[in-house]
């Protein structure tokens, strides 16, 4: 099986052996057939993965550029939103609503994602081909790890599994079905998956 966790930020990808003869094992090292995994690299604001980007951006250096930017700034007033995400520490909660709305737009053709917590009314009506266009980059370096895991060891997944936040966008599914055209994908609980096994594993 190649289980692919994709999330907001970071990839993984394993390729497992699986069946009825692992269930009792608490060792699984050896079902474990390949692994790669990365950080995709955003702007340090909403890298939350990344403690040295998140170092570097609420550091007082940051802070003193961001206040230069928005006194010398055409538009200073669009700058001191991102003066306010560094001085209220907002960097999560931008990330959760980008989150919400990838999620959202697993169900729908676009969706009006609420930024009023950075500056009233302020909002980002996004749509699938708006999606699509933004993750193009990292969405090869998905398609890369899951062609390095794959690589990494001689066995063909008979199953694709994936979980993680970004699991349920239709982009991905599609783009994973292209790469993997004779392998099926199935899916669980995209958020409780990983927690759900480190849970089992340590007990």
């Amino acid at each position: 099986m190649l289980v692919s966790d994709i999330g907001g930020g970071t990839t993984d990808c394993s390729m497992l052996l699986i069946g009825p003869e692992w269930c009792n094992l608490s060792d699984r090292r050896q079902g474990l057939l390949g692994h790669k995994g990365t950080a995709l690299p955003w702007w340090n604001a909403v890298a939350i993965n990344d403690v040295p980007a998140q170092s570097e951006f609420y550091s007082t250096a940051c802070g003193k550029l961001l206040r230069d930017l928005v006194r010398d700034a055409e538009q200073g007033d669009v700058v001191a939103r991102l003066l306010k995400v560094w001085q209220q520490k907002l960097g999560y909660r931008l990330v959760r609503a980008a989150e919400e709305s990838k999620i959202s737009l697993s169900e729908r053709d676009a969706f009006d994602a609420s930024l009023a917590f950075i500056a009233p009314q302020l909002h980002a009506t996004i749509n699938d081909t708006m999606l699509e266009e933004a993750i193009n980059q990292p969405l090869e370096r998905i398609l890369e790890q899951v062609q390095l895991a794959l690589a990494s060891c001689t066995a063909k997944p008979e199953v694709i599994y994936l979980t993680g936040g970004s699991a349920r966008s239709p982009v991905l599914r599609d783009a994973l079905q292209q790469a993997l055209p004779e392998t099926p994908i199935a899916s669980g609980d995209d958020f409780g998956s990983v927690t759900a096994g480190l849970a089992r594993w340590q007990s």
